[in-house]
């Protein structure tokens, strides 16, 4: 069964919010009633009195707008007091749906400034490589830590001479490709490849290897499982593979000695090599970083474009809670401490935002904020 997810402070305040909007309503509906009921009181005792003169007749009239205006006066003066009653709990869940909807667009900007950077990078590649003096002697790599910053390209070309050469040229077309996608600030290296040129025994190992995860992919998609990470080395012969393998622990165990008995027999079958296989399936820790994944990467993005202070970002799930750890420039003192408090409460409404968006089941976890010296300035426990 699915843990239901816990009430965030938005929807309590929400609930509480509706609480009181109830309560005042059913409040003034008894006073609406009570006053119209006086109203129906004073106008019976006006239609009992006989009208002799038309004098009188208008002082009724005169009487009964009084009387209506005073009316209008107590309602308008219970809706203010009303008013001043619910104001502090509808600023407040005003202010957290704006808090919370700013985060989401922040969300939504960080995405598309991500899928404009790898259109970018492919806008670049392509270009370098549809240039017939650089073919095959140019390769581009993207990076950065945070995508708000300007990516950094490194371009690997063949040799000195050829940087010399042909490295103004390079940089301009990938300056003009930023620029056509509105990125003013890129940084670019260039660098020249090493020229390592592998002994015989090192490309038989090569091809061995694949040969070797070639078989082990096979055997195990023959048996209607997914590889999710494999490895081979040579000395000592050993193959291991990472299987999505579902159940309890003794299908797993079953499943996991035939898939290495089979990977064994038949690698030594076509390739008369004795490798020893280990099969593993992921751990329920492994599992959860694969659900958090887009959650960490929220937080470390979103809190470095709100606190240029954020500069680092780890995660623990061993010991439990879960631990959330962002590094900071920040040093000790009490003004500090208060911008960590900051920083934290931002990281934790991310989280919540993300976590929901993407269905993931919650847990405890602790969101603690580093120093530049990566000592402790805050934390908080979230259930």
């Amino acid at each position: 069964m699915k843990k239901q997810y816990e009430d965030t402070d938005l929807d309590i305040s929400l609930k509480k919010l509706n609480a009181d909007l109830l309560w005042k309503t059913k409040k003034k509906q008894k006073l609406k009633k009570r006053i119209i009921s006086d109203i129906e009181k004073l106008e019976s005792r006006e239609r009992s009195k006989i009208p002799l003169l038309s004098t009188s007749i208008k002082k009724v009239s005169l009487i009964r707008k009084i009387t209506y205006s005073g009316i209008a006066l107590i309602i308008l003066l219970g809706l203010f007091i009303g008013s001043a009653f619910i104001s502090p709990a509808m600023a407040e869940v005003v202010s957290k749906v704006s808090f919370i909807n700013q985060i989401v667009q922040s969300l939504k900007e960080t995405d598309d400034r991500k899928g404009k950077l790898d259109a970018l990078y492919d806008e670049i590649s392509k270009k370098l490589n549809e240039n017939k003096e650089y073919k095959g002697k140019v390769e581009v790599g993207m990076s950065w830590l945070f995508s708000s910053e300007p990516p950094s390209f490194t371009v690997w070309v063949e040799d000195e001479d050829f940087k010399q050469e042909h490295g103004d040229e390079i940089k301009d077309i990938i300056f003009k490709c930023a620029k056509s996608y509105k990125i003013d600030e890129v940084e670019i290296v260039l660098e020249v490849r090493d020229k390592v040129e592998p002994s015989e025994k090192n490309i038989e190992l090569e091809k061995l290897t694949d040969e070797i995860l070639t078989i082990t992919q096979e055997v195990v998609e023959e048996k209607g499982y997914t590889i999710l990470a494999s490895g081979v080395t040579t000395n000592p012969k050993k193959v291991s593979v990472k299987v999505g393998i579902e159940g309890t622990e003794q299908h797993y165990k079953e499943v996991k000695n035939q898939i290495e008995k089979h990977v064994h027999d038949v690698i030594y079958a076509k390739k008369h090599e004795k490798f020893e296989v280990e099969v593993k399936r992921e751990s329920e820790d492994e599992i959860k970083g694969q659900n958090w994944q887009p959650i960490f990467t929220a937080v470390m993005e979103e809190t470095h474009k709100k606190f240029k202070e954020t500069n680092g970002f780890a995660y623990s799930f061993h010991p439990k809670p879960l631990e959330i750890i962002l590094k900071t420039s920040l040093s000790k003192g009490e003004e500090t401490e208060e911008q960590a408090e900051r920083i934290e409460e931002y990281a934790r409404q991310v989280v919540e935002v993300k976590r929901k968006e993407l269905s993931v089941e919650a847990i405890p976890y602790k969101i603690i904020i580093r120093d530049k010296d990566h000592k402790k300035l805050y934390e908080k426990l979230h259930n």
